[in-house]
């Protein structure tokens, strides 16, 4: 069946065609929060207990937020950057992504240059210490520094005081050496796998008060011992440090010790490898990876793979999925040498691109496979791979299976909001969405009052919290997840997909209740001429006359009837496939065959719906509101692919690759998607507006401007508000590249009313309208029902501003995870079309996002770049081969001269 994975487009139209993430629908917002409650094994209860108290709100205990130490000159520090070196700081300038460039002074009195993000640690304020003032009688004065942040007088004796610590150092870790080696030992027990340098210096030295010189040398044994430790974060102010199981320790000791001492088993690895290197040489396209169907019937004979050769490779693998962290590992020092023992590559760099590459040509990947999904695994670690996502799926698996054959385990029998529930009868609501889609969590209807010749819009929202209470072990799985994550390749529900579809859903695959309707929250409005809401309801509601809506075939009705603002620099019709358009073409023929979902009588109400969301669209407008268009890629896929393995078995060589095509997101060429966009916003607005009225707390969506703009901030946004079309609010993508730098983050909030500039929305906001896909709209359902019920809120609001910073934090990384996705396979789609060189002579529009400037080669060189983003496609790339000064906003015509889909990227080069 053909999945265009058109939702997942929707969720990116948000950035695509408005300013703010919330002008979309957001059923796809990307937000990941860590375990309300963290679990033991202890904690796991039977499926047969009825009711849990899981997500007991009064133990809700955060997770501690890292907050990365400022770096000052004076510090001293422990850089890993292609080696080790260690001194003390005498230089720091800010450098952009909140980074610093330092300035280090060795021991030797050299000096080395290193970014903040290769300190592993520091000893605050070194210069200090008694054993550096008794070695130095001059004082670093911290307020003689350039321009460049450098300080200018460093007295000669600092370099022989490092030298004196380090030789302390060394010789304390030699004192301690005993109890060092006893570490790994002590620590390793079950649950215990995450331990803090401040424990393990502790018990090194028997005190509880340590020094920072103890803590020094316990870090520097714990970075020099990476076979059993290494640290939980790559962020400094973590401090933490992960112990590796015993096993996995052994096998990283037994596979050094081979490497080391070049035994049988290596040799042979290495010898049974490089045959397969070859048969993949001799056979697969140099480009696509495929084979021939008589080649794929020479592989089982052609190399057999021992156990120990998969143990190898799974090490390999390891190096891949292994996050980054700042101190060195063992895969980084012996996968290079395994690659280099090859001798069959001649590459400069023996790198995680390379290890890839001998992995996929090895037949341990598939040409398509997106293997930097397994760098960031820790980002979608409650979703597939590991252990933890295994089990909770068979959890949620069996809830969803007993549920629905009518045990509870659990889950509500009865309705608590029974005697509060309105009953919306035949008012016919209209569900708006793909022909593919199953979890249908929204609809809205029109109830028109002729007397005063206005009428209310009503938003019917799935209701999952009708069963599920916050004490439910299913609430606990659900909150590990947060949302549904959508991946080109598939997507992984927040809910079990059964009981979405089958139990919580609005239309006809769900189950009814005795009377043949379905539970639903409605938040209701009723809008005047000019936009604004007149009055609100929210309610739990009963809905029976639900009618499925395509959004193509409600187009065909709104764009004769509309003319559509969009941006002219983007086509919506342009699609680039491989092999061929034939397949998806093929299905497209078959859907428009099909009778169209609206039907005659449905017209009026749906028109009058698209009236009183444009009046509310024209008031947001007024309010300030800003809208854009941005290129966005649509992967399309035939059928949804498995995700990279993670062990070796044999090789999996193929002799075609899936059907892949792209395109630009359809959200700002589509009135219907825009109609149900705008009833989103009036969901939220409603649910704010009641939360602040009745004392509710919930978690708000604010956007505030910086109320200490510099001067060149306020000038830049006089010019974005001179840009932007005051009829409709919108502002041409080739002026709103200049000014993205200054727009203001979202963020969330427990304080209401507060405005959301760039949507025009002046007294709150809030997302309640996905609860079958976020799980911060379940718990904006369960708060306000709580009130409806009168009955205690279940989370307080100093818990929700406890939860907070790991929302935000969480969500921007799933959030790039997802579009490092979509980047893979629009670049893996350049890649198939170079093979047959679709690409040689094509000329591609493109934006210049960023101005020419002078950028490092990976030699050491450097060269005169600047960055722009492809029209067609959506992507940004590197600009190299300028011709002139290129600024930002401005159309150039490029090429593409390189493609890396190893590194998911490309590099354009200027035509004209």
């Amino acid at each position: 069946m053909f999945r265009l994975l058109a939702r997942r487009a929707l969720r990116h139209s948000v950035k695509c065609s408005q300013v703010s993430c919330l002008i979309y629908r957001q059923k796809h917002s990307a937000k990941l929060v860590p375990p309300i409650v963290q679990f033991q094994a202890k904690d796991i209860i039977e499926l047969d207990t009825p009711e849990l108290n899981v997500l007991d709100p009064a133990a809700i205990i955060p997770k501690n937020i890292i907050q990365i130490p400022n770096i000052n000159i004076g510090d001293y520090v422990e850089v890993f950057s292609n080696g080790q070196y260690s001194g003390m700081v005498i230089g720091q300038k800010r450098s952009s992504g909140n980074l610093q460039q330092l300035t280090i002074l060795l021991r030797n009195g050299k000096r080395y240059t290193a970014r903040s993000d290769s300190v592993a640690f520091i000893v605050p304020s070194f210069y200090t210490l008694p054993e550096v003032s008794q070695i130095c009688s001059e004082r670093l004065d911290l307020n003689n520094i350039d321009s460049q942040g450098l300080l200018q007088n460093v007295p000669k004796e600092y370099s022989r005081a490092i030298y004196q610590y380090q030789g302390s150092l060394r010789l304390n870790k030699a004192l301690a050496h005993e109890k060092l080696e006893s570490l790994y030992e002590h620590f390793c027990q079950p649950g215990s796998d995450v331990i803090s340098l401040d424990n393990l210096t502790s018990f090194v030295f028997g005190s509880a008060d340590t020094t920072s010189l103890q803590r020094h040398v316990t870090f520097l044994h714990l970075a020099s011992d990476n076979v059993h430790f290494t640290p939980a974060t790559s962020k400094i102010g973590s401090e933490e440090w992960k112990l590796r199981s015993k096993e996995d320790s052994g096998l990283i000791s037994q596979i050094i010790t081979s490497i080391r001492t070049r035994d049988k088993s290596y040799s042979d690895f290495l010898s049974r490898a490089k045959s397969l290197l070859e048969f993949y040489n001799a056979h697969a396209d140099p480009v696509l990876g495929t084979f021939s169907q008589s080649a794929l019937d020479m592989v089982p004979k052609y190399v057999k793979l021992t156990a120990t050769d998969k143990k190898f490779i799974d090490f390999i693998t390891n190096w891949i999925r292994s996050p980054r962290v700042i101190t060195a590992s063992p895969y980084e020092v012996f996968v290079p040498t395994i690659l280099k023992a090859l001798k069959y590559y001649d590459n400069l760099f023996f790198d995680k691109p390379l290890a890839i590459r001998f992995l996929k040509e090895i037949g341990m990947f598939k040409p398509w496979d997106n293997v930097y999904l397994l760098q960031d695994g820790a980002v979608a670690e409650e979703f597939f791979w590991t252990d933890r996502a295994k089990e909770n799926d068979k959890k949620m698996h069996q809830y969803a299976t007993a549920f629905l054959s009518g045990n509870d385990k659990g889950l509500k029998k009865d309705d608590p909001c029974d005697s509060i529930r309105h009953d919306f009868g035949e008012l016919p609501v209209y569900t708006i969405d793909d022909p593919s889609a199953k979890e249908i969590d929204d609809g809205v209807s029109i109830e028109r009052i002729p007397e005063e010749n206005a009428a209310w819009l009503h938003v019917h929202i799935a209701d999952p919290t009708t069963y599920i209470s916050p004490t439910h072990e299913l609430s606990q799985l659900i909150q590990q997840k947060v949302q549904t994550l959508y991946l080109p390749e598939r997507h992984f529900p927040m809910l079990p997909e059964a009981l979405s579809s089958q139990k919580f859903s609005l239309g006809s695959t769900a189950q009814k209740n005795a009377k043949g309707s379905q539970y639903a929250m409605s938040f209701s409005t009723k809008i005047d001429s000019q936009g604004n809401l007149l009055d609100y309801k929210v309610r739990p509601s009963l809905v029976k006359n639900i009618n499925k809506i395509y959004y193509d075939d409600l187009d065909e009705i709104l764009l004769k009837k509309v003319t559509m603002v969009h941006d002219p620099l983007f086509s919506s019709s342009k699609t680039f496939s491989h092999p061929s358009d034939a397949a998806f073409t093929t299905n497209v023929q078959k859907s428009s065959k099909q009778k169209s979902t609206v039907s005659a009588h449905y017209e009026n109400d749906l028109l009058d719906i698209f009236d009183l969301a444009n009046k509310h669209l024209s008031a947001r407008t007024r309010n300030g509101a800003l809208f854009f268009g941005q290129p966005s890629p649509s992967i399309g896929l035939l059928e949804p692919l498995d995700l990279p393995r993670l062990h070796f078995t044999k090789p999996e060589y193929v002799s075609s690759l899936p059907p892949l095509r792209v395109s630009l997101d359809k959200f700002q060429f589509s009135p219907a998607r825009q109609m149900v966009a705008e009833t989103m916003i009036i969901g939220g607005r409603v649910a704010s507006l009641f939360a602040k009225e009745n004392n509710v707390n919930i978690l708000f969506r604010s956007q505030n401007w910086n109320p200490n703009a510099s001067p060149e901030e306020l000038s830049l946004r006089e010019e974005l508000f001179a840009a932007r079309d005051p009829e409709t609010g919108w502002v041409k993508y080739q002026d709103m590249v200049k000014f993205v730098q200054i727009l203001p983050p979202a963020f969330l909030s427990t304080i209401p009313d507060q405005p959301h500039v760039t949507m025009g929305i002046e007294n709150g906001y809030t997302k309640a309208t996905s609860p079958l896909r976020r799980f911060t709209d379940v718990l904006v359902h369960w708060q306000l029902k709580a009130h409806l019920l009168n009955e205690k809120a279940p989370f307080s609001k100093e818990h929700l501003d406890m939860m907070i910073p790991e929302l935000e934090t969480r969500g921007k990384r799933l959030a790039a995870l997802q579009t490092q996705s979509t980047q893979f396979w629009v670049v893996n789609l350049l890649h198939r079309m170079s093979a047959d060189s679709f690409l040689h002579d094509m000329e591609w529009n493109c934006i210049v996002s960023l101005p020419s400037k002078i950028a490092q080669t990976e030699l050491g060189g450097v060269m005169e770049v600047a960055t722009g983003t492809l029209l067609d496609l959506g992507i940004r790339a590197r600009i190299e081969k300028l011709k002139r000064n290129v600024e930002t906003g401005e159309i150039i015509k490029v090429g593409i001269s390189s493609i890396d889909q190893l590194k998911g990227r490309i590099t354009l080069e200027m035509i004209e």
